[in-house]
């Protein structure tokens, strides 16, 4: 199945260079720059996965490391394949293969649903107690409790992949690559201070790459790509994209995660992650700010998505989620597409 026609204002998008991948063993096609997420929401695949327990359907909610809905099983039947990696945070390579989890015999039609008709006889931890007699059948009640448990499958074979390793020692660690971050960055940079940039997305900008051409001048984007030259003509700086900081500890220690290669990319040996284990003597936290849903019933429905999400798959990716929708918002942005 191939995409729709994306926008022409899609900063993320090649159109020149599609890719094929498949998904719960349908084929379909994206292009350069896709993340999984706004691949399938470009192939109208709505439903992408179950709810853990009561296994309702779920579909795409976020854009970034906020998504709670669609995880998936990348790279099933592979000894490459990774459980519960978020849609919205795997970028689309040729080739790519994913499944949903937490459903069988697929997420259209799952037999374990069935849970969600029982849910008020269903709480939290109700097998501690509702399994308990007679004793001997705990190892029969145990085994289709465990087969229930969990949401993706752990490979069988060892990993062929290696990771690396990296401890070091900086002046200023700043955490985010938006606007406050780049500006923190140039103004370290230029007192000789050792200082390390980190992103977990592919490119620098923030917040600035999901608005559109119209609410904002050209010009910003222009000094996002001149402030990334003059840092990487810097000596005592270094900038690390697809890079999640995962921790801080106690003593100023932050771990974090950088992605070197996809999962069927890697060649030559290369690790596929590197883990940074730093040391700074001051951090700068520039993470800006993520979107809280609303509460309403049923508001982990699939087609249910943050009004940040729909303007950066609109704006990033060229993609129109819905053209036919409700907006519930507390402020304004959703309305400068």
């Amino acid at each position: 199945m191939i995409s729709k026609t994306r926008l022409s204002h899609c900063a993320n998008i090649d159109q020149t260079k599609p890719l094929n991948f498949t998904f719960n063993g349908h084929k379909f096609q994206g292009f350069e720059g896709d993340t999984l997420a706004s691949a399938l929401l470009a192939n109208e695949v709505i439903l992408v996965g179950r709810s853990f327990k009561y296994h309702r359907p779920r579909g795409i909610m976020a854009a970034g490391s906020e998504e709670a809905n669609a995880l998936v099983q990348l790279e099933p039947n592979s000894s490459k394949t990774l459980a519960n990696i978020q849609a919205t945070k795997i970028k689309l390579y040729e080739g790519l293969k994913a499944e949903s989890v937490n459903c069988w015999p697929s997420p259209s039609f799952d037999l374990m649903s069935i849970n969600s008709l029982f849910h008020k006889i269903l709480p939290a931890g109700f097998y501690y107690k509702t399994f308990m007699w007679p004793t001997k059948a705990w190892k029969f009640y145990e085994y289709f409790i465990r087969r229930a448990a969990g949401l993706g499958k752990a490979p069988s074979d060892p990993d062929p992949d290696t990771y690396d390793k990296m401890n070091i020692h900086c002046d200023i660690l700043i955490i985010g690559g938006g606007p406050a971050g780049l500006a923190a960055a140039l103004a370290a940079g230029k007192t000789g201070a050792q200082t390390i940039l980190v992103d977990e997305q592919p490119n620098l900008g923030g917040q600035l790459l999901i608005e559109s051409e119209r609410t904002i001048d050209n010009s910003v984007l222009k000094w996002v790509k001149e402030s990334e030259i003059s840092l990487k003509n810097m000596e005592d700086v270094t900038i690390l994209k697809k890079t999640t900081a995962f921790g801080f500890y106690e003593h100023n220690f932050v771990g974090l995660i950088e992605t070197k290669t996809p999962a069927s990319k890697n060649q030559n040996n290369q690790p596929r992650q590197r883990m940074w284990r730093v040391h700074p003597k001051e951090i700068i936290l520039a993470t800006g700010a993520i979107e809280r849903p609303l509460i309403f019933a049923d508001n982990d429905r699939p087609g249910i998505m943050l009004a940040s999400a729909y303007r950066t798959y609109t704006n990033q990716y060229g993609i129109i989620p819905n053209r036919e929708m409700m907006t519930l918002t507390a402020q304004q942005s959703i309305y400068m597409l």
